[in-house]
């Protein structure tokens, strides 16, 4: 097997369900050797992608040896999992970043990376890419700002309406604004996005992110902005037309696949 073909998967959502089959369809595609769900989906997991890669605990996940671990369950399940995954050599994808705005949860998580002998992989999430964060940092990069707009309706399901009366909202609206550290520490569990950007640029204390209600989309739009010495970066990724009930299917999807196809490839992009 080439090396870092094998994969195991913790959680069984959307996106999990996803990459599971996006790459079990697809000849010579890293394989997938363990799934981590929690009891109750067991069956539906067995039955999806069989019994010998289905575990309902860390220990057998491990005994199957993938060689990484995407994250796609919880900020918990991240916390809980992540550093004994890194400290047994198996590198981590994280999706629920979310758990970076506590400062415990980072030094945890990061602290055990630097350890190792496994090694963090920041997808780029939603937005597709961190490259050009990431390359700036490199020369002078000095400022950093994401705007995240999302349909009035989709912020209500969120919560978003303890911060702003959403039944008022006729024109785009920001209605929360500060450090992406700030900004998820007070609405924990959908921005997960914002602190992929953050850790590929000037961290969680350094890098602005503004929420955004606008009637008139019906996916998420995501604006960054950007600015080192090389020049300034503006970046701007819209999603689909789609009902805005249902589940987006967005970048974070392929972003995951895009790295673990690199892993194995003899020429990497």
């Amino acid at each position: 097997m080439t090396v870092g073909a094998s994969f195991g998967i913790i959680g069984f959502g959307p996106i999990a369900r996803r990459i599971a089959c996006r790459l079990r369809e697809q000849a010579g595609a890293p394989e997938l050797v363990a799934l981590l769900v929690r009891g109750r989906s067991r069956e539906a997991a067995t039955e999806a992608f069989g019994a010998a890669v289905v575990c309902t605990d860390l220990r057998a996940f491990m005994e199957r040896r993938p060689v990484v671990a995407v994250e796609s369950a919880s900020a918990a399940a991240l916390v809980q999992h992540g550093p004994e995954l890194l400290q047994a050599g198996i590198d981590l994808m994280p999706l629920s970043l979310g758990a970076f705005a506590d400062p415990a949860n980072e030094h945890a998580l990061l602290a055990a990376a630097e350890r190792g002998p496994g090694r963090l992989e920041i997808p780029a999430g939603a937005l597709g890419s961190l490259g050009l964060l990431a390359a700036g940092r490199e020369c002078g990069l000095r400022e950093v700002v994401l705007r995240v707009s999302y349909p009035v309706q989709r912020w209500a399901g969120m919560g978003a309406g303890r911060f702003i009366d959403l039944d008022t909202v006729r024109q785009p609206t920001s209605f929360l604004r500060g450090t992406v550290r700030d900004v998820v520490s007070r609405f924990p569990g959908h921005l997960n996005l914002s602190v992929a950007v953050a850790l590929a640029g000037l961290g969680l204390d350094h890098t602005e992110l503004e929420l955004v209600a606008d009637p008139g989309i019906t996916q998420a739009v995501f604006e960054l902005t950007s600015l080192a010495d090389a020049g300034p970066v503006s970046l701007r990724i819209g999603g689909r037309d789609a009902p805005v009930d249902e589940d987006p299917i967005d970048y974070t999807t392929f972003s995951v696949l895009r790295l673990l196809r690199r892993r194995q490839a003899r020429v990497a992009i």
